[in-house]
């Protein structure tokens, strides 16, 4: 099991080049890849995320790559002139305009998005993005090891909300039949005294009550929060993405609880039950958290 939260970071260097790749993610509901990469690098963009994808299931993952040329003759550099003239006018125009002191100067035109542009002199594509990828993959390997120790944390967590989720429907178990039975002594007694005005069926009003009872039964709903707590441990111990399984049995849990709630109308149970839903509730909010 592994935490959608995470973070790798990997470096390539040889004598042409050094790449720099970083990976963070966090909780999403589903798997959302963006990638931050030099313009020129761009034609290796879909294949890193095809990659990711291989690799993650969910979770906002976000990209960094940095990416320097060390050998000047593998460097041919484009500048727009037009793009630059426009960044200086717009310059003049401001400070002009707004009465502040002029500060323009060569390299910070230079330094503005797209005026400068590398182009490929002596560049294999596919060197660089062999390069890239074994980089990125380095980097998600790092980022998913990270994953999967919080995943660690947090099955520990788990384990230990389960148990007292089993411990409170354990509780709710032991007061269902001095529930049942608190509920058939007011049911008698008013139908008593109600047979006590009326000429009914004596027969028929104890099927009726039978019937009754029968629905306000919480044998069922307990048996299957046992199932369910169950299920949920032997997800928590499988392998893969469980982050929607989880959230799936805890909306079951949550529905379990609620009938109990509904049927009862003991104090104690009711109490039990409100501290069951807060324990389901604290399951909740830590499996958005799970891949």
């Amino acid at each position: 099991m592994k935490s959608m939260t995470g973070y790798g970071l990997s470096e390539f260097k040889d004598e042409n080049y050094h790449i720099k790749v970083e990976i963070k993610s966090v909780n999403n509901r589903f798997l959302d890849i963006n990638t931050r990469l030099p313009r020129f690098l761009l034609f290796a963009e879909e294949e890193i995320k095809s990659l990711l994808k291989q690799k993650l299931n969910r979770g906002k993952v976000d990209v960094f790559i940095n990416f320097e040329f060390l050998n000047s003759d593998n460097v041919d550099l484009e500048i727009d002139y037009t793009l630059a003239k426009k960044y200086y006018e717009a310059g003049l125009i401001m400070g002009s305009k707004y009465d502040i002191e002029n500060d323009i100067t060569t390299s910070k035109i230079l330094s503005m998005p797209d005026v400068v542009n590398i182009s490929d002199a002596e560049i294999d594509p596919d060197v660089i993005k062999a390069y890239l990828l074994q980089t990125t993959e380095e980097a998600v390997n790092g980022l998913i090891g990270m994953r999967e120790v919080e995943g660690s944390k947090l099955k520990e967590d788990f384990e230990v909300k389960l148990s007292n989720i089993n411990s409170l429907v354990q509780k709710i178990q032991k007061r269902a039949p001095i529930t049942l039975k608190e509920n058939e002594v007011k049911l008698r007694d008013r139908i008593d005294k109600y047979l006590e005005e009326s000429e009914v069926e004596e027969a028929r009003i104890l099927t009726e009550i039978a019937i009754l009872l029968d629905k306000l039964s919480i044998d069922e709903e307990i048996t299957r929060l046992f199932i369910h707590v169950k299920s949920f441990n032997d997800i928590i111990n499988s392998n893969g993405a469980v982050g929607r399984k989880l959230d799936f049995l805890l909306q079951e849990f949550n529905r379990e609880a609620n009938t109990i709630g509904s049927k009862s109308n003991d104090i104690e149970t009711l109490n039990l039950v409100v501290e069951l839903k807060s324990e389901i509730e604290k399951l909740r909010e830590q499996v958005q958290n799970v891949e």
